[in-house]
């Protein structure tokens, strides 16, 4: 059956012919797409290129350029993007519609239709959107954004001009073969919440450190007189590790704790080492069922400044591997 179900849909973009009316190749047959999270058919002939958590799909290659612009010279072409996205932040369908609509009125587009669509199986919401660059040159587009366990998923169609209609065909199939992994249980997503047993490393100018692999480590914009800060987490907002580094001129680790110490309400304290230096922390609570430790470390005159946070509940899972996320940092 779901062979027959890629045929079907093979053959009605075959008869509808994208291109008929145009010098659009008309498609003819189909590719499909499979990796770990999502797959679906696309036309062969068009330009695929992938990236992870998003695939685009362009009529043509001159359709690429056209679109990484949206400029209106050159050949009119069309073009399908698949996105999956894991949320750092829990959101409803609702929610994550209303920010694409804040977006693409943002960017001058009108929006003509939201409605009810199903992507893969599960409830999901269309919006059907068109925008003009000049007297000649118009976009229209077709997007289905749906959320299933912690992913976004959204399949997107554009179009120049009369391509939109001659190639809309290419949209529905896409939507007709999409398929989405099997839901989880409730304890696989609970699962997933923890900080994975495997751990990952990683290293810079700066720090190196080991991390569980199911956690995203991202370098963050360091404002003067901080030199480098980073962050470590899964996504969950209150659970996460913070490193930054400063100047210490000339400040011992006692001397920094001394003045840093008024800005935590301070529950207890406590001494340890960060890769051997001496390391003096705070114990302290910024939030209902959060609960915090920050460790002071002067090493090479540099301040060595690490912000432990996780949910009070989930203390048993997490609170291990904060700590020993900051036993394995090694300074530079």
């Amino acid at each position: 059956m779901k062979k027959a179900l890629w045929i079907i849909g093979a053959a009605l973009i075959v008869w509808s012919g994208c291109g008929k009316k145009s010098d659009q190749a008309p498609v003819t047959a189909f590719n499909k797409y499979e990796d770990e999270y999502i797959k679906f058919a696309y036309p062969t002939g068009w330009q695929k290129s992938a990236e992870p958590g998003k695939i685009y799909v362009y009529s043509s290659p001159e359709a690429q350029n056209k679109f990484y612009t949206y400029s209106p010279e050159g050949k009119d072409g069309a073009m399908l993007v698949v996105t999956y996205e894991k949320m750092d932040t829990l959101k409803n369908l609702d929610k994550i519609v209303n920010d694409r609509q804040s977006d693409l009125s943002a960017n001058g587009f009108d929006i003509s239709e939201v409605k009810a669509q199903a992507l893969g199986g599960i409830p999901g919401t269309l919006l059907h959107y068109s925008g003009v660059i000049d007297a000649k040159t118009k976009v229209e587009g077709l997007q289905v954004q749906a959320v299933k366990d912690s992913f976004t998923y959204s399949v997107r169609y554009e179009g120049f001009n009369k391509l939109f209609t001659e190639c809309r065909s290419v949209f529905d199939t896409l939507l007709a073969t999409i398929h989405l992994p099997a839901a989880k249980t409730k304890a696989q997503v609970e699962d997933e919440s923890k900080p994975s047993k495997t751990y990952g490393q990683f290293e810079n100018n700066f720090v190196k450190i080991s991390y569980p692999d199911n956690f995203s480590p991202d370098v963050l914009t360091a404002k003067p007189p901080i030199e480098f800060s980073m962050e470590v987490k899964l996504y969950r907002a209150d659970s996460n590790l913070r490193v930054d580094i400063m100047p210490a001129k000339g400040l011992t680790v006692d001397k920094v704790l001394a003045q840093n110490a008024k800005l935590y309400k301070e529950q207890s304290r406590g001494e340890t080492t960060i890769d051997g230096n001496k390391a003096l922390f705070l114990n302290y609570s910024p939030a209902a069922n959060v609960q915090s430790r920050v460790y002071f470390a002067v090493k090479n005159d540099k301040i060595y400044r690490v912000i432990s946070n996780y949910y009070k509940p989930m203390k048993a899972d997490y609170a291990p591997a904060l700590e020993k996320m900051v036993a394995s940092l090694a300074t530079k």
